[in-house]
C-alpha cells in the first residue's frame, strides 16, 4: 500500500507491504529465562554477562501478562467535551507448565534463589566456555539479590520449606509446591527474548519484582501429563535491546 490514503488500492495490494511470509515472530522462536527481581541485578556481574543469573524455563505451554490503567473521566459544567487523568498502572501474568522429573515451576521461577540444606540443589546451567565435567556450571545468585534473603537459609533452610530436592539422579530433582514459604515473600523476575523465523531479535523485555498470588495444581484422569500453573503481579516491564550475533 502506498504511503497516501489517496493511493489506496484495495483490490491489488496488501495494507502493509513489508509483511512477507516466513517472517512471523511465534513462539517457537520465544524464550523465557528466570532471574533475579530487578534488571540491574541481573546486570550486576563485572563482565556485563547478563546470562549469568539468568536460567531457561522449558515446557511453558501458556504466558500471558496484563497491564492496566486506571483512567479519571472529568466533566465541566459549561462544556460536553471532558478531561482524562491517567492513574496508576497495575499490571499481572499467568503461566502453565508441563511438570516433568525435574525442579518444577516454583523452584525454576526462584532460580537464583539461595537454598538450604535438604530443601533444594543448586541448579545448574551451561556456562559457554566455562563448562564442568559434567557439562553444567552451578547458578549462583548476584550479591544484592541473594541480601534479600534470611542469612541463615544457607545453613539452616526455611521455617517453612518450599520442598525438598535431592542430589542423586534417582531422589526427587526441586519440587516446590509450599506456596506458605517465606520463600516465596522475596520477588523474582522473569526475561522474555523474541525472535523471528529468520533468527533476527525482534524484541525482549524484563519483568521486575513479579509476586505469586496463586499456584495451581492439577491432575486429570483423561490427561496423561500433570500441569502447573501460577498468577501474581509484577511491578515494571523494562525493554531491552538485543542485536543478532555479529551485528
Amino acid at each position: 500500500m502506498s504511503n497516501t490514503l489517496t493511493d489506496w488500492n484495495w483490490a491489488s495490494e496488501h495494507v502493509q507491504v513489508e509483511l512477507k511470509n516466513g517472517e512471523y515472530v511465534s513462539a517457537e522462536s520465544t524464550l523465557m529465562l528466570a532471574g533475579p527481581s530487578r534488571l540491574s541485578m541481573a546486570l550486576s556481574d563485572d563482565d556485563g554477562n547478563m546470562g549469568r543469573y539468568l536460567s531457561p524455563i522449558g515446557l511453558i505451554q501458556m504466558f500471558t501478562i496484563g497491564q492496566n490503567r486506571q483512567v479519571a473521566r472529568l466533566f465541566e459544567i459549561g462544556s460536553k467535551r471532558s478531561y482524562f487523568v491517567p492513574g496508576r498502572l497495575f499490571s499481572n501474568f499467568q503461566m502453565n507448565r508441563i511438570l516433568f522429573f525435574g525442579p518444577s515451576l516454583l523452584r525454576l521461577l526462584y532460580s537464583v534463589a539461595p537454598v538450604g540444606s535438604g530443601q533444594g540443589q543448586p541448579l545448574k546451567q551451561v556456562e559457554a566456555g566455562k563448562e564442568t565435567p559434567n557439562g553444567a556450571a552451578t547458578l549462583t545468585p548476584p550479591t544484592d539479590y541473594k541480601n534479600l534473603f534470611p542469612d541463615s537459609v544457607e545453613k539452616n533452610g526455611y521455617l517453612l520449606p518450599p520442598g525438598y530436592g535431592g542430589v542423586a539422579a534417582k531422589e526427587n530433582r526441586d519440587f516446590w509446591i509450599n506456596l506458605a514459604s517465606e520463600v516465596f515473600n522475596i520477588p523474582f523476575g522473569v526475561c522474555m527474548v523474541t525472535k523471528d523465523a529468520k533468527q533476527r531479535p525482534y524484541g525482549a523485555f524484563y519483568l521486575e519484582d513479579m509476586m505469586i498470588e496463586a499456584h495451581t495444581f492439577g491432575v486429570d484422569s483423561n490427561n496423561i501429563v500433570i500441569a502447573e500453573g501460577c498468577n501474581g503481579q509484577f511491578d515494571m516491564v523494562v525493554p531491552l535491546s538485543i542485536q543478532a550475533p555479529g551485528v
